[in-house]
């Protein structure tokens, strides 16, 4: 597994940071969602909340292929370079419906934004990489 660096915990950490999620399935069609949930949990997994219950492409997607990339971007106040950017690839390694994590989760999303969730999937994190104009496709861990 690789370690994500600390500024890119960071920017998985600030739930204003822009996050999307891909995914394949098994014919190989793709799939992108913004996934704003997405968090950092230790160096090594990302956790994101599911507050549809499973039905969406995405959440479809992982649970048939575990195959996943995950961009994160917090821009500048004036949305000029550089901004700070990262793309993770990892697999998917399931959904949790309870315990700390999923209550740590759902406390967080309700205070956020008033919803409900359905689950708490967790990735384990395989590359890092920099999106960042400055160094485009870096390889980070």
């Amino acid at each position: 597994m690789a370690k994500m660096p600390k500024e890119v915990q960071e920017v998985f950490a600030d739930l204003t940071a822009f996050k999307a999620m891909a995914t394949v399935d098994k014919e190989g069609k793709l799939n992108v969602s913004n996934i704003a949930t997405v968090m950092a949990i230790d160096d090594e997994t990302v956790a994101f909340a599911d507050l549809f219950g499973g039905v969406t492409r995405t959440m479809k997607n992982l649970e048939e292929t575990k195959k996943v990339a995950i961009f994160g971007i917090k821009p500048p106040i004036t949305l000029a370079p550089p901004w700070t950017a990262y793309q993770l690839k990892g697999t998917f390694q399931g959904f949790e419906t309870s315990g700390s994590l999923f209550d740590q989760y759902a406390k967080a999303v309700k205070d956020a934004v008033g919803l409900d969730i359905r689950a708490v999937g967790t990735i384990k994190v395989e590359e890092v990489s920099s999106q960042s104009p400055l160094e485009p496709g870096k390889e980070l861990a």
